[in-house]
């Protein structure tokens, strides 16, 4: 893998992630993994931690990827601010000995680099695996935290914290999208009212690119700026049935008052 920059196209129930060489062109949509998917072979570990059950072979081990589930998932909840949030039960950790394991016993295209299902990340071990697991991650808890029923208007959302977390969690990661910004966003960057309805799978790899850089920078920015606190408000009125508009007026009164106004707050940091 020549880049850990992964791109999440999010199904109602299952997120395929893809981890392109490069510039390589997008693939197409998966289809959801039908439980039940095929295990690893006998000799695997099982750890299990307050929030995960992590399977994996010896090397690395269960151990190893217990650890860093439970590292990302601490900044996940701290960045979003969901201090009070409690899972309903542990998301399982699969990670297969190699992609040709995984793609044999979980189905997924070859460009697929992992699979979030239900409360379960499917995922095998390589260089862009940390920054998978920080990506995925952050959909299974905003998934669960917003209801898996959430429109898609908030899709930009959802996308873009699972970015900002991929970027925190990933040196690589950061580096390459900050190269998208700089070259994609900057120079013309998509305005948010058609950034929040944006489907990025029926558009060409460029705008593909352009949308994912761009929403991870717009949440990275307001939770920043604005505290993980107010994100937090932010992401509850939402749940609770608001428009963005509403939403940010009630999470962030004082600071920006609908969605324009973080748009234009956002533009003034990020393109000057």
């Amino acid at each position: 893998m020549k880049t850990t920059l992964t791109l999440l196209l999010l199904l109602p129930l299952a997120a395929c992630v893809d981890v392109p060489t490069g510039a390589s062109p997008a693939a197409p949509l998966s289809q959801p993994v039908e439980a039940p998917y095929r295990d690893l072979d006998p000799g695997y570990k099982t750890q299990e931690t307050a929030h995960f059950v992590v399977k994996a072979y010896a090397s690395p081990t269960a151990a190893y990827y217990a650890g860093l589930c439970e590292e990302n998932y601490t900044r996940v909840m701290q960045d979003l601010g969901l201090y009070s949030f409690v899972p309903a039960r542990p998301y399982n950790i699969t990670v297969y000995r190699d992609a040709t394991e995984f793609h044999a016993k979980t189905g997924q295209p070859d460009w697929s680099g992992g699979v979030a299902y239900g409360n379960a990340l499917l995922v095998f071990e390589g260089d862009g695996t940390p920054a998978i697991v920080a990506h995925e991650m952050t959909h299974l808890v905003f998934n669960e935290f917003m209801g898996l029923s959430q429109p898609a208007g908030l899709r930009w959302l959802n996308e873009g914290a699972a970015v900002y977390q991929e970027i925190r969690s990933s040196p690589a990661s950061a580096a390459a999208y900050a190269e998208r910004v700089r070259a994609g966003v900057i120079p013309n960057p998509i305005p948010f009212s058609q950034m929040v309805n944006l489907a990025p799978q029926n558009e060409s790899q460029k705008n593909v690119d352009r949308w994912y850089a761009q929403v991870g920078s717009v949440v990275g920015f307001m939770i920043r700026r604005g505290g993980s606190f107010n994100f937090s408000l932010f992401l509850g009125r939402l749940r609770d049935g608001s428009s963005a508009d509403k939403a940010v007026e009630a999470a962030y009164g004082g600071l920006w008052n609908d969605l324009a106004s973080v748009e234009r707050a956002w533009k003034l940091e990020t393109l000057n």
